[in-house]
């Protein structure tokens, strides 16, 4: 866990400039937003930038294996004994770092809104830690794509995978939403969520992002351990 947790800080630290672009951006429209704090306007700020969210995410972690291979970091970490399963782990513990800081700016700025609007936000806690287990499950599946796809295509699998939902009420298609917990999410903050509590109906998804982000993990694991890293992409 020592060595997953170091690769994780590593990986945070070359990413400070998107920290810092991200964080500016929050703290930005966050004060934009105060000009007139109306809860439908905080109701917009916390859908948009749920999205936002599991985008930006995915978004730094899908280039992150071919970054690694072109500039041969890779092949000093994993000669240093470092498994490949520990080496995936410690991507996937330095994208939920950055998760976590892009939910916990999302969630204290709705929090602010809410509070100068006089807004209840009881239900504010559980929805973004629904938020934050569904990027950490964007990151795996994004990650697993990424170990045997293009960074394009890999983008692209990433994505038809989280829009499964839409496409099964597309065709008409019964949706199980507790395998879908990011579709879940969205479906419940743009139908249901009012910043009131949601009792345990997102316990479930919450168990079913992590059960799948693990999943992935493993699945991304074995398939890496099979993978030639010794070749730069081109």
């Amino acid at each position: 866990m020592r060595a997953i947790f170091l690769i994780g800080i590593n990986f945070v630290r070359t990413q400070w400039i998107a920290l810092a672009v991200m964080c500016a951006y929050v703290l930005g429209i966050g004060g934009i937003y105060r000009i007139h704090t109306q809860r439908d306007e905080i109701l917009f700020f916390l859908r948009w930038h749920a999205g936002y969210a599991i985008f930006f995410a995915t978004m730094i972690a899908i280039p992150a294996l071919q970054t690694e291979r072109k500039t041969r970091r890779i092949l000093a970490v994993l000669s240093k004994g470092i498994h490949r399963w520990q080496y995936l782990g410690g991507l996937l513990c330095g994208c939920t770092m950055i998760s976590a800081l892009f939910c916990v700016l999302i969630g204290a700025t709705a929090a602010w809104l809410g509070q100068q609007g006089r807004i209840p936000i009881d239900g504010l806690a559980a929805i973004m830690t629904l938020l934050f287990c569904c990027c950490v499950f964007a990151v795996s599946v994004g990650l697993f794509f990424a170990t045997f796809f293009h960074p394009l295509l890999a983008t692209a699998a990433t994505s038809a995978v989280l829009a499964l939902p839409l496409i099964f009420l597309q065709f008409g298609w019964p949706v199980a939403w507790a395998f879908f917990p990011a579709g879940a999410l969205f479906r419940t903050l743009w139908t249901s969520f009012q910043f009131r509590p949601l009792g345990n109906s997102l316990n479930t998804l919450i168990v079913s992002a992590i059960a799948q982000a693990v999943f992935f993990w493993i699945a991304a694991a074995l398939v890496f351990g099979r993978r030639d890293v010794t070749i730069s992409p081109e």
